[in-house]
């Protein structure tokens, strides 16, 4: 994962950070003390958060984001 395996430094990231570091992934493992790293912030009812993911659960979402542009996996419409 890493050039000679070496694990990020814990540090905040903070909105626009490109830097790896040690949190919680918020996307689909939910997994704690991991590399994350910042993909922008979440919003709902009026409340904000940065939100992290790690590298495994980022590659899942750039596979959806793929198929979904690439129209090879769109949702059905409800009629």
């Amino acid at each position: 994962m890493y050039p000679d395996d070496s694990r990020p430094r814990p540090a905040r990231a903070e909105p626009g950070d490109d830097r790896w570091v040690t949190g919680l992934c918020w996307l689909y493992c939910r997994r704690a003390d991991v590399p994350v790293i910042w993909i922008g912030p979440a919003a709902f009812n009026g409340m904000h958060a940065p939100m992290h993911a790690c590298e495994r659960c980022l590659s899942e979402l750039e596979f959806m984001i793929w198929h979904h542009v690439t129209g090879e996996q769109r949702p059905s419409r409800r009629t």
